[in-house]
């Protein structure tokens, strides 16, 4: 038996949640994390020219999905949430005419603007792009996209003339001469780390010369029309980037988090409200050379018409990584989330019939893909940057099959996977007399001694816990 270390603040266990009275365990998706580089994944895009133009193809979808939001909508909040959808596809599109209005922004952007032999350069590159240097491409081709989008919505009525004009397009001879010279570096230079270097730097600039040209306005704040000016003009493919890559590879997932030991003052510091919460020791059972063992919880398992479903879910739990280098994900091959028709027809195939072949070996062999897919998920959910070691921490995570796109989520556990509860050197009497409580009421026997009791002091040399049962 192995045990574990829960840190949770008095709100959390006590006053605002009630955590310990309910059993629960509160897990939080990746963007609600502390860490914005949790998930992270070394992305690249290596691909055919169907699955270039079908890339480019997905990029006018959302561009014209955005639009047509800043068109209609004075929320902020949809704004910010649901411009941009990563798994649309046209099909999906809510009515004929939107259909439509896509399908002859992509005849302006493909033919009469004649990028419909990008796809082909993109193909030809001898080594692959990754993150900052996709963006890059994009952000070239960004302003010509805007123009194919906006000019269909105009010319439909759907939106108004009022809309910024699109300046400094870059037309498709200028970005087949700018791929032309960017195969040829790829080709000089053994490392490509240093395009991604450059690129990285390229939308934190646009992105603040943005906001001067706010500044030189007078306005004391940016209003909904200049974050919709931002969101077209400006951050578009960063945002589109970041959203195929979190929504498209992997399902989303919600973490429980753990600790090995409970004698780092920062930990307590961070996670127990400076030293005034409680660490809950848990027995985590069954480990192997692959996880650190298992809790045995309940949560919703699935639905039945409108009523949610639970069960018992067999949790396990990883060590932390915090030494191996994020996983490589090739991206046209590794589209995990959605269903093999929508992915055959919006990836593998283009609307005149051509389809990949790259792609033909996953459904092949999708018992294996399966597998591969499901252990670089486990190495991308349990990995951390060296500088969060210190932490030392374990994790249960539990991946979204329902789709539920929550951003928080609770499980329950069983008393008797309680092992004690360590106070720290800051928490109330009081607290502790309505943890002990509240344990005392959730035995069966109406007794707390089962779970044992800690404190944690410091003798002048040494920050550790001390066993409170005496009798």
């Amino acid at each position: 038996m192995t045990v574990i270390y829960r840190f949770r603040s008095m709100d959390n266990l006590l006053h605002e949640h009630n955590e310990l009275e309910n059993q629960e365990l509160a897990l939080s998706s990746p963007r609600y994390f502390n860490d914005p580089l949790e998930g992270y994944q070394d992305v690249f895009w290596e691909g055919d020219e169907v699955l270039w133009e079908n890339l480019l193809r997905h990029y006018l979808l959302n561009l014209h999905r955005a639009a047509m939001i800043c068109g209609i909508s004075d929320d902020e909040e949809t704004l910010d949430e649901y411009a941009i959808d990563p798994k649309l596809t046209r099909d999906g599109l809510p009515t004929d005419l939107w259909r439509q209005h896509y399908d002859s922004a992509c005849q302006c952007f493909f033919d009469e603007k004649e990028f419909g032999r990008i796809p082909s350069r993109l193909a030809s590159l001898p080594k692959p792009l990754k993150r900052k240097s996709l963006q890059l491409v994009l952000s070239v081709i960004h302003r010509s996209a805007l123009e194919s989008v906006l000019e269909t919505l105009q010319n439909s009525g759907v939106i108004s003339e009022g809309w910024p004009e699109v300046t400094n397009s870059t037309d498709s001879e200028t970005v087949v001469e700018m791929l032309d010279n960017l195969s040829g570096a790829m080709a000089d230079e053994p490392e490509e780390q240093w395009i991604e270097t450059i690129a990285s730097q390229v939308a934190p600039l646009q992105s603040h010369a943005f906001l001067e040209r706010a500044l030189r306005t007078g306005g004391e704040q940016l209003e909904l029309h200049e974050k919709k000016v931002h969101l077209l003009h400006e951050s578009f493919p960063n945002r589109y980037i970041r959203g195929i890559c979190n929504s498209l590879i992997h399902t989303n997932w919600h973490t429980s988090c753990f600790a090995k030991e409970c004698t780092s003052p920062p930990m307590w510091a961070a996670y127990a409200d400076e030293h005034r919460g409680a660490a809950l020791m848990f027995r985590a059972d069954r480990q192997t050379d692959e996880s650190w063992g298992e809790l045995n919880v309940t949560g919703r398992t699935g639905w039945h018409d409108s009523e949610p479903i639970y069960g018992e879910i067999p949790a396990s739990l990883y060590a932390v990584d915090y030494e191996s280098p994020p996983p490589e994900v090739d991206f046209f091959q590794s589209l995990g989330t959605l269903p093999v028709p929508k992915l055959e027809s919006a990836w593998h195939s283009t609307p005149d019939g051509e389809t990949s072949e790259i792609v033909d070996g996953i459904l092949e062999d999708l018992d294996t893909w399966r597998k591969d897919h499901w252990d670089q998920f486990r190495c991308m959910t349990t990995r951390k940057l060296e500088q969060w070691e210190h932490e030392k921490e374990i994790r249960m995570v539990l991946p979204d099959l329902l789709g539920s796109g929550e951003s928080h989520r609770k499980v329950t556990y069983d008393i008797s996977q309680l092992e004690g509860v360590v106070f720290g050197l800051r928490t109330k009497l009081e607290d502790r007399f309505e943890v002990m409580r509240i344990i005392s009421e959730n035995n069966n026997n109406g007794d707390s001694s089962s779970v044992e009791f800690y404190q944690m002091v410091f003798d002048g040399a040494e920050f550790k816990k001390v066993e409170l049962n005496m009798f």
